[in-house]
């Protein structure tokens, strides 16, 4: 869940930089209906799917990512409705039910009092500004700045930017994304539509795997109270304060390094180089080295063995031929 709070941290970010409703968990009603085929590329490989119906989001991915030498791999299928959250591991049958914390993000957003409100989302502002820094992205400034229209899956798209990702959403239409592609540290996400369908999904799309028993998911009995100390927190003065703080060092670390005339942003040829690092990280089989060191150590350690008899069977021949004694 706490990579959960933190994507939904992120979310609220940008659409506290787009300030488009006071109340940025207050999602207006949408009688969006389509039907979307991805293709996953980037580090990540296969495909997904996504339904849309109103306040009923699913989601179907089956795909790969390589990572330290190894290959994980990934079949899920979620649902979002306006109360709960459902997700699924189609491979060990595996599923979970939640609630959607959204609505009760809305109401504890809803209960701060005006100054609260104010300071959430300047915590928000900060800590989009402090991530820019600190991941070496410098988009946020132009949140949302146009890049040109494209084609995809034959509809029409509008390219903006978003931080380190760029989103491609159709232009006529409902608002959806045909195109992401970014980079996080080392991950490279990419995402584009194959196939678009608009209309009502069949019903047939909200029905749950077969098999399936789902499982409360441990850790929000109460969503109100999570709602409220996730909300809190980010309006927090405790918050505003870290902030300042962690503002206050950052400055001065650059300004020491360019006292000392170190450069304060990666180069494009370090940038290459962490480029570079990545990809040794991902296809560095650590399972492997470690056997080959093991076997290495197993033979180091059987000709030692060998050696250790011949030296005792010398000793012992050696033994039995005694030097002839002079009288």
């Amino acid at each position: 869940m706490r990579y959960g709070a933190w994507i939904g941290a992120v979310a609220v970010m940008v659409a506290g930089g787009a300030s488009a409703q006071p109340n940025p968990f207050k999602m207006p009603k949408m009688n969006i209906k389509a039907h979307i085929a991805y293709q996953l590329a980037g580090d990540q490989k296969g495909t997904s799917e996504t339904a849309i119906d109103g306040d009923r989001l699913m989601t179907r991915t089956q795909s790969s990512i390589k990572m330290l030498g190894k290959e994980t791999k990934a079949n899920h299928w979620s649902m979002v409705t306006a109360d709960s959250m459902y997700n699924v591991d189609l491979d060990k049958k595996e599923g979970w039910v939640s609630p959607n914390l959204l609505p009760h993000y809305a109401k504890a957003y809803d209960q701060l009092d005006g100054a609260s409100k104010q300071r959430f989302h300047s915590n928000m502002r900060e800590m989009g500004a402090m991530m820019s820094k600190a991941f070496d992205i410098n988009s946020f400034g132009s949140l949302g700045d146009k890049l040109g229209e494209e084609t995809i899956a034959g509809e029409v798209c509008e390219n903006r930017q978003f931080a380190s990702f760029t989103i491609c959403t159709m232009k006529k239409g409902p608002r959806l994304s045909l195109k992401t592609t970014g980079d996080l540290l080392c991950f490279r996400f990419d995402q584009t539509a194959t196939a678009v369908t608009l209309g009502a999904p069949p019903t047939s799309t909200w029905d749950p795997p077969a098999g399936i028993t789902f499982k409360p998911l441990a850790g929000i009995e109460n969503a109100d109270s999570a709602a409220r100390g996730f909300v809190g927190y980010f309006a927090s003065q405790q918050l505003a304060d870290s902030i300042a703080a962690s503002k206050v060092k950052l400055e001065q670390a650059k300004a020491e390094a360019a006292a000392k005339g170190q450069p304060t942003e990666m180069t494009a040829e370090q940038k290459e180089q962490a480029k570079q690092a990545c990809e040794m990280l991902k296809n560095f089989d650590l399972g492997k080295v470690m056997a080959n060191a093991l076997n290495a150590m197993k033979k180091e350690l059987g000709n030692a063995a060998v050696d250790a008899v011949k030296q005792g069977a010398m000793n012992k021949f050696k033994g039995l031929i005694k030097k002839p004694r002079i009288p």
